[in-house]
């Protein structure tokens, strides 16, 4: 899983997942947990200034805990890239 942190002075960002139709706001501060792998994400560019932080989980950690990594998302049998 992946955790997006993002904190800056900017304004009307939004983090979309085209994949299952959401769209969120993500105003400095928010935080958003998902599977990268698994869902197209992205966010347009914004007026100001923004840092995103992200934390990633290893695939090192899906073995120690015994836990299948779920891959990479795949339609019709092709990779999906990150918007």
């Amino acid at each position: 899983f992946n955790i997006l942190t993002t904190v800056g002075k900017y304004s009307n960002a939004r983090m979309s997942m085209p994949s299952l139709q959401l769209e969120f706001r993500y105003d400095s501060g928010c935080m958003i947990a998902f599977s990268g792998r698994i869902v197209r994400h992205g966010v347009d560019g914004v007026e100001g200034d923004q840092i995103a932080w992200a934390w990633y989980m290893r695939d090192s950690v899906h073995i120690y805990a015994g836990v299948p990594s779920c891959g990479w998302a795949r339609v019709d049998g092709r990779i999906l890239t990150m918007v």
